[in-house]
């Protein structure tokens, strides 16, 4: 722990630790001196210096004019941020970076939140004295996200640093010199980074704002706001959605220390505009005819407990969703048990379903250290395994690059090459199906070349990190995973281990302690043993276990915000309000509990789909059950503080879960395949349910298509750019890509959208 010291500001003794930065202290007690090239995340560089204040290292010394954020606080240390010289050196650097600046303040996207409108009324600065033509510069098309507007920069540099130091981005530099610094591309282009829109929230003056913000006038007053959790991965980020009248405009990263204290990723930030889209739900509608919400519940209520009575409890089954809240997954149980059955499945397949629930219940029995975001940051090794961290995870992803900042060793073990693999160490590209068996020979620390570097690494690091993706339904990689981590953890040095999900709430469902595998419920529903399905908050006709039972099913209730082919077959269709418009809590990959707060706007549905459900269990006479509805009764969890989980407030740091029971023993690894292995692709943009719908995303989604490695693209007599007809070994069939950072005897599925998914099947060689 750092020494505690005592300094002089403006006359006031503080205690602060020593070496602390001096602008940083300021700041976190309420103290605003003026600054820009200043950000806690990127550190302090001197570039604007608009910080400085006369400091003086004792009382009895004299001071010099000093910039703060390069500064860091000794004993006796003597601050004076208002002195007079230094009051007007900082008026006359504000005057210096105004020389240029275009004054647009009437028309500037960056109105009612600009810094350097701040720091230019903290400083005082009023007049213009200059009358000579100013600088000017052309804009540059950045792509679908991110607007230019090189006139309003005052260079303070934080771009560049953010982007390529922080972000690890090769594409956003700094060209020419003195008053002629130019920030942007060499040429105009798309930003290549999956986190480019971090870059509006570090630039203080507008020269990177939110271009689908800016394409209708808005100003930030005029929205409405409530602090939300992120829906588009497992990651949980804490987020701010800004409504304006009944369109989502705009949605920014809210900050927690816990987990993403300053920045998003652009799938979070521009991926929330489904919200908006033509085919939100607003009516119920009953076999084809539209009614309001209210009697569209009456409806279903009726039908569902008239099919109870006539064909017994077990004719009624749920499907619940990975996407919707700990509390709407409850809401369903409620129903269920209204009607006497208690069947549910909320994975779309076994092999999910085993892998999700193995893994949920490792992290929850918290007998090895789950790292958050900053804990990740702070990792000196780091083993990623069987998926794409920027495509299934992308915040974890920039974690990662913070510890890959300070020297941390990262290596990577997938089938397929990702954004990540150029700053690994080492990377091994492995078929499906065999990565177990490399993290085994890791544990054994046998093996050799890439084993070998990653066995020795492992034994030397101090705080090593393994992650891994459980999006692959292979159960077998988890439980090794497990085993390697356990092996290597150490009362005096802990070894993290975290998985990541599909979806948002992916965690929580895995922990319900009621769910069955989906093919059961698939089959009784083919035969006719189940007569009715109820749905919530998930497109179950788009997934291959589960859409034929879909359309045969005598009776289906889709609860949902926005049509789908499951609402399209639902016999039964009852609306509910979109996730940023929602409230429940959610667990994220850490098994952090988090409640999110949603905002009542017209124009659409009005209830939660957890409200939606408790009232069918109403209308079933249910009161009893819904009263004494209890989440530990559905989940396996409870929080490491004693705080009840459904006690969370929106603006907690959240309460990490824990379980009771003892993860359960893997499955035992298949055999390794001697033909080809199908492998689902996940993009950042492109793959995720939700966020695919908006059109930022959209356009930036590459295109739906299969992938093979060059050598088994030959032996098949097959081209980049081919069609590729697979249609009797996999069931698919599309344009080729051939990729030579795919594993040899593996058939890359890009997963874009609706495009098709295909069970792992082996083709005889």
């Amino acid at each position: 722990m750092a020494e505690k010291i005592k300094v002089t500001i403006d006359g006031t003794e503080h205690e602060v630790e020593a070496g602390e930065n001096i602008l940083q202290v300021c700041l976190d007690k309420g103290m605003l001196i003026p600054h820009f090239c200043y950000h806690e995340a990127m550190g302090p560089l001197g570039a604007c210096r608009l910080c400085a204040a006369n400091i003086a290292p004792a009382a009895d010394k004299p001071g010099r004019l000093e910039m703060t954020c390069m500064t860091r606080a000794s004993a006796g240390m003597v601050i004076n941020v208002n002195d007079e010289y230094a009051t007007k050196f900082r008026k006359s650097v504000i005057e210096d970076l105004m020389l240029n600046h275009p004054h647009d303040c009437p028309v500037c996207d960056e109105g009612g939140e600009c810094m350097l409108q701040d720091m230019t009324v903290i400083t005082e600065h009023q007049h213009r004295r200059t009358r000579f033509p100013k600088r000017t510069w052309k804009n540059q098309y950045l792509g679908p996200l991110v607007h230019h507007e090189m006139n309003r920069c005052i260079t303070c540099y934080r771009c560049v640093r953010y982007y390529g130091d922080y972000a690890l981005g090769s594409d956003l530099g700094a060209y020419g010199s003195r008053n002629r610094v130019y920030f942007g591309r060499l040429n105009d282009g798309v930003l290549e980074s999956e986190f480019s829109g971090n870059l509006i929230d570090v630039c203080p003056t507008g020269v990177f704002t939110n271009k689908r913000f800016r394409e209708v006038y808005t100003r930030p007053w005029d929205l409405q706001t409530a602090r939300s959790v992120c829906v588009s991965c497992s990651v949980g980020c804490n987020v701010l959605p800004g409504f304006r009248h009944t369109d989502l405009r705009r949605i920014k990263p809210a900050e927690n220390d816990a987990v993403n204290k300053y920045f998003m990723c652009d799938r979070g930030r521009y991926g929330g505009e489904f919200v908006n889209l033509p085919s939100r739900l607003s009516d119920a509608r009953v076999s084809g005819t539209s009614m309001m919400t209210e009697d569209g519940i009456d409806a279903v209520a009726a039908q569902l407990k008239d099919i109870a009575t006539k064909h017994g409890a077990g004719a009624i089954a749920g499907l619940g969703s990975q996407r919707a809240s700990l509390e709407a997954n409850a809401a369903l149980t409620a129903v269920l048990k209204a009607l006497g059955s208690d069947r549910v499945a909320c994975f779309g397949s076994q092999a999910d379903r085993e892998a999700a629930r193995l893994a949920a219940s490792i992290t929850a029995s918290r007998e090895l250290p789950t790292p958050s975001l900053p804990g990740l940051e702070k990792a000196d090794f780091v083993l990623s395994v069987g998926g794409d961290l920027t495509a299934e995870a992308p915040m974890l992803d920039l974690a990662i690059r913070q510890a890959v900042r300070q020297k941390a060793p990262l290596f990577i073990v997938s089938p397929r090459a990702g954004s990540l693999d150029k700053f690994a160490t080492a990377s091994l590209r492995t078929a499906p199906g065999t990565e177990a068996g490399i993290v085994k020979e890791i544990a054994a620390g046998g093996g050799k070349d890439f084993v070998a570097q990653v066995a020795t690494a492992l034994k030397s690091a101090k705080s090593p990190v393994i992650l891994c993706s459980t999006l692959h339904g292979d159960a077998a990689l988890v439980g090794a995973v497990y085993q390697l981590a356990k092996s290597a953890n150490t009362a005096d040095r802990p070894c993290g281990l975290a998985y990541y999900y599909k979806s948002a709430n992916t965690a929580g469902v895995a922990l319900a302690r009621k769910d069955e595998s989906p093919e059961a419920i698939a089959a009784d529903a083919k035969s006719g043993k189940i007569k009715a399905l109820v749905v919530l908050e998930r497109n179950a006709a788009a997934e291959p276990a589960l859409a034929e039972a879909i359309a045969q099913c005598e009776y289906v209730v889709a609860i949902d915000c926005y049509e789908n082919a499951t609402t399209n077959d639902a016999s039964a269709v009852l609306p509910c309000v979109a996730h940023y418009q929602s409230f429940g809590t959610i667990l994220n990959f850490e098994g952090r509990a988090q409640h999110f707060s949603g905002l009542n706007i017209p124009g659409s549905a009005t209830m939660a789909s957890s409200e939606v459900l408790l009232n069918i269990a109403e209308r079933l006479g249910a009161s009893e059950i819904i009263q004494g509805l209890d989440f530990h009764d559905v989940y396996d969890i409870t929080t490491e503080s004693g705080k009840a989980v459904d006690g969370i407030r929106t603006g907690d740091s959240g309460a990490l879960v824990k379980s009771d029971s003892k993860p359960t023993a893997p499955p035992s690894a298949k055999p390794a395949s001697t033909g080809m292995v199908a492998w689902h692709i996940h993009h950042t943009f492109g793959s995720e349910e939700l966020s695919a719908m908006s059109p930022p995303i959209a356009e930036l989604a590459p295109a739906a298509g299969l992938e093979l490695n060059p050598e088994d693209a030959k032996s098949r007599n097959l081209s980049d750019g081919q069609n590729a007809d697979l249609t009797k070994e996999f069931g698919v069939s599309g344009l080729l890509t051939v990729n030579a950072g795919l594993a040899k005897g593996t058939l890359g599925i890009r997963v874009i959208q609706t495009a098709v998914s295909a069970p792992r099947k082996e083709v005889t060689a």
